[in-house]
């Protein structure tokens, strides 16, 4: 090959060795600082490199000859370098420094006498094989050539632990981006390279670049929170932005016993994720394993994950990943994953969608569902953030929101800012779409609700006026009558639904729409008027059909919330009369209809009797002297009504039995008497209607002390219940429930007869606590039979006088079986949020008396939150049951009664006070005497 200028190639060859030379010594720095506590490390700046450490710069300028040094190669270095000194002497730059020139030959003599003559310690002369100078940190030594650069690097790279990348090929990579940040360029605009950009810039497995996030102060477990440990390959933990996914994760992992990684997928490529998940969770999850020993620089994602896996399955190891942000991924590229691990167990936490529907079904799993705060996390997170409302407030708040945390707390700050912190007020505006403000939960879920077709949009908005789940059958005979479509586009819009996660299956062929989503469709739907009467009169019709079928207890107050929300009057006062409808406990929209239409004037006759009837009714079982006024007010008109229009005798006689309790609510003994009088005289004489005015007699002759005639009466009519049922007491003691349900379930069989029967027996039972006589198993059969008969709140009370009956005897452990068996599982399946206060603290009570003062006073500290909306009584009770069991923690519980072998359990024998008692009977409303104040029939009286 001819050459022009032979000379000029030789200078444009000497350049380029020297860049060359330069740039690797560069490298070789970067090599080596693996270990140091080198910060950064910065090239073309004011020296040819620059090494960053936590306290002390070093300056090093390269200098490549085919000669030794002399004295003018490094002059002005030594110049520049007296400056930089000056400046960090000064202050000007911060600590210390310390400055070398490194270079390919040795210095000659003249400028080696010349250096060693001049003060110069903070100076080193570096060259292969020698020195003039302090030893300088953090640099190779200095090489002959570039074969000789290339070969130290090498090594160098060869000892990297963790890395995927040949050795060579690294520090060919490495050379080519010093070149890059001399120039200047992205990502090297500052010419740097920052200590802990490293490991990726070195292609190693990183100890793990995604960490869990930070632990949160006051973690609030979600209710039925799934573990992070299973014995499952692969799982789902599903849940709307907002649910707190991220957050469980962290909280669970840091309590679990096995090793746990971290990843957010959510800007990954598919083609990306096993390469990425090995490069930055691998360490994590192995461990002590030597992986650049198992992984082989060079292989494939693929290939390094099933080489890991391999690994820890060697060394019998399991650990959990945790992929976060999984729904951003393909399903293909997660089954890849899964299909090339067996030992890593994989948390996907996922939006609802196609991705986690697919899975399901590619996989054969099922979702885990985040399932929000309860109701007393929920009334917690709103105290925290300056609110208060009713335990009903706070758990329409968490039905609202679907319990999820960023959506409580959103609502919450609502309410302090724009509702005085009155959760109910925020719950009425919310239902009613009237808040002002945008909650983060309908800035999260309108994205969800927009990106769906018009009749996807249509369907939710339709489902989201049903409080209880419908069937498969049900949801399509609502959407083909709402949408006017054939059941096959209907059953495509559910599917779609619940792949969205919009929907929710229950159990069953049943489903509902997510409680979260219910809110936003709500207040879609009252943008369209007549769309939403429609759903409304469709879904009655729907639940009516069903309640002809078959009785849920449930549905019956959904039917009557939807007949108040229509105003059908009509069905609704029918539905009133049923005594059974009372159990559900107090319904505003119901009292509220029947009131507006009794003034309307509207409702003939009979119907004004019955709506006046069951008002009474209501009041009488859910706490009449709040509103005795109310109710005197309704009896006279009912009064007014049977005279003026000449009603049947039987009117007469149900508005006497009505006045009767009443004046024993009052202790109106002459009222007693006289409206017994009056309905003993018009009540017709058959034997059922003659069994109900004997109950409600000797109620009434309780209430106002007589005691030993009520309970001659009330035997009389439990006699006769027994007989009609075709059971005798004695067998209902062998019975196991289902066995006993069968036993009296005859074609024959009037429920209310079961309810009545129920409400005779713990008649009993108040007689004989009164009257000190041994009565045990009244109310144990009356909760039996009030189960039978779907008697909620009836069911609830028994059981927790049933709970008081064991602790006046001093059987703790009974009462305790009572109420974690029976009564608090209950009311935590009908969701009977009303019931919890009483039930939650005297359960903390009877925890106290057992000697678990720890589980006590947590179960009290759990309630607190609800307290401040709770009526004063409440507020009252539940202090004095917190000083109650600060006292027995001080003085100790009495001795857990022992029964002798064989006994049967007798709540009603006097136990061993284990208090002196005071001489004569005390009251059960009177303060007990420990001096606990509370009171006697919720202390030792109970």
């Amino acid at each position: 090959m001819v050459i022009l200028d032979p000379a000029q190639l030789v200078r444009i060859e000497a350049v380029h060795r020297g860049f060359m030379y330069q740039h690797l010594f560069a490298a070789g720095c970067l090599l080596a600082a693996q270990g140091s506590d080198l910060r950064a490390i910065r090239v073309e700046l004011d020296e040819d490199i620059e090494l960053q450490f936590r306290s002390l710069t070093v300056y090093v300028q390269v200098k490549t000859r085919n000669r030794p040094l002399i004295r003018s190669d490094i002059e002005g270095v030594l110049e520049r370098f007296a400056t930089l000194q000056q400046e960090h002497a000064s202050g000007g730059r911060a600590g210390d420094s310390q400055f070398v020139v490194v270079s390919n030959q040795p210095p000659g003599e003249a400028l080696a006498r010349a250096v060693a003559e001049r003060d110069l310690s903070y100076v080193s002369l570096e060259w292969p094989g020698g020195c003039i100078g302090p030893q300088t940190p953090g640099i190779p030594r200095a090489w002959r050539d570039l074969p000789s650069a290339v070969a130290w690097c090498t090594t160098a790279a060869e000892q990297l632990p963790l890395r995927t990348i040949a050795a060579e090929t690294l520090v060919w990579k490495l050379a080519a981006n010093v070149a890059l940040a001399c120039s200047g360029t992205e990502p090297y605009g500052d010419h740097q390279f920052l200590a802990e950009s490293l490991p990726a810039l070195f292609e190693q497995f990183a100890s793990q670049l995604h960490d869990f996030p930070e632990l949160l102060l006051h973690y609030r477990p979600h209710q039925s929170e799934p573990a992070i440990e299973s014995t499952e390959h692969i799982r789902v933990v599903c849940g709307f932005s907002g649910a707190g996914k991220t957050a469980w994760a962290a909280q669970t992992a840091a309590h679990s016993g096995s090793a746990c990684a971290y990843y957010d997928a959510g800007d990954t490529a598919p083609a990306a994720l096993p390469s990425a998940l090995v490069r930055e969770c691998a360490a994590q999850l192995a461990g002590a394993v030597a992986l650049e020993k198992v992984l082989l620089p060079g292989a494939s994602g693929l290939e390094s994950l099933r080489a890991l896996d391999q690994a820890l399955q060697e060394r019998g190891r399991s650990p959990i990943l945790v992929i976060d942000n999984a729904h951003a991924l393909p399903s293909t590229a997660l089954e890849q994953v899964a299909r090339n691990t067996s030992c890593i167990r994989l948390v996907l936490l996922c939006h609802p969608g196609r991705t986690v529907a697919e899975l399901e079904a590619l996989q054969g799993i099922q979702r885990e569902d985040l399932r929000g705060w309860s109701v007393e996390d929920v009334a917690a997170e709103a105290a925290a953030l300056g609110c208060a409302g009713t335990i009903e407030g706070m758990e329409r708040l968490r039905v609202l929101t679907g319990g999820y945390p960023l959506f409580v707390q959103s609502a919450a700050r609502l309410t302090a800012s724009a509702h005085d912190g009155s959760i109910d007020e925020l719950v009425q505006s919310l239902e009613a779409g009237l808040h002002g403000a945008v909650t983060a939960q309908e800035v999260i879920l309108e994205r969800v609700f927009d990106s769906l077709p018009l009749q996807q949009q249509k369907a939710a908005c339709a489902f989201s006026f049903s409080d209880v789940p419908l069937s498969h059958a049900e949801m399509l005979k609502l959407l083909t009558r709402c949408l006017d479509i054939d059941e096959a586009s209907a059953a495509s819009i559910v599917r779609q639904l619940k792949t969205l996660g919009l929907a929710q299956s229950v159990g069953g062929d049943r489903a509902r729409i997510h409680d979260a989503v219910r809110t936003l469709g709500k207040i879609r739907s009252n943008e369209v008027p007549d769309f939403k009467a429609r759903a409304l009169q469709e879904l009655s019709e729907i639940i009516l059909q069903s309640l002809q079928e078959h009785r849920d207890f449930g549905r019956i107050v959904f039917w009557a919330r939807l007949l108040s929300a229509l105003n059908h009057l009509e069905p609704l006062i029918e539905l009133i009369g049923e005594e059974i409808f009372h159990e559900m406990g107090v319904i505003p929209e119901v009292s509220s209809a029947l009131e507006q239409a009794l003034v309307s004037g509207t409702l003939e006759p009979e119907q004004q009797f019955w709506a006046y009837d069951g008002l009474i009714f209501a009041s009488l079982k859910h706490g009449v002297l709040e509103r005795a006024d109310k109710v005197s007010e309704w009896l006279s008109a009912s009064e007014h009504i049977v005279e003026q229009f000449g009603l049947s005798p039987t009117f007469r006689a149900r508005l006497w039995m009505k006045r009767m309790n009443f004046a024993g609510v009052l202790c109106d003994e002459d009222g007693v008497m006289a409206a017994l009088e009056e309905a003993s005289r018009d009540m017709p004489d058959l034997k059922g209607h003659q069994r109900i005015l004997a109950y409600n007699a000797a109620a009434a002759l309780f209430s106002i002390g007589s005691h030993r005639v009520a309970e001659a009466v009330v035997s009389g009519v439990i006699e006769e219940y027994y007989e009609v049922l075709g059971i005798a007491p004695e067998q209902v003691i062998g019975l196991k429930q289902a066995e006993l349900c069968m036993a009296i379930n005859t074609p024959s069989l009037d429920i209310d007869d079961v309810k009545h029967l129920a409400d005779a027996l713990e008649l009993l039972a108040k007689i004989g606590k009164e009257t000190k006589q041994r009565m045990s198993l009244a109310r144990i059969h009356a909760m039996r039979f009030y189960e039978i008969a779907g008697a909620l709140d009836s069911y609830v009370r028994a059981g927790l006088d049933v709970a008081d009956d064991f602790v006046w005897v001093n059987d703790f452990l009974g009462a305790r079986n009572i109420m974690e068996d029976f009564v608090l599982p209950f009311i935590q399946r009908h969701s009977m949020v009303g019931k919890m206060l009483d039930a939650r603290s005297l359960y903390a009570v009877i925890l106290a008396y057992s000697g678990e003062f720890d589980d006590a006073e947590l179960q009290m500290r759990r309630l607190e939150p609800l307290i401040e909306g709770a009526p004063q009584p409440m507020q009252t009770q539940l202090a004095d049951q917190k000083r109650l069991i600060a006292e027995i923690r001080q003085k100790g519980p009495p001795p857990q009664r022992k029964l002798r072998e064989g006994a049967i359990v007798s709540p009603f024998v006097p136990r061993s006070a284990p208090i002196a008692h005071q001489s004569g009977k005390v009251g059960r409303n009177e303060p007990c005497p420990c001096g606990s104040g509370f009171k006697f029939k919720k202390c030792h009286g109970a």
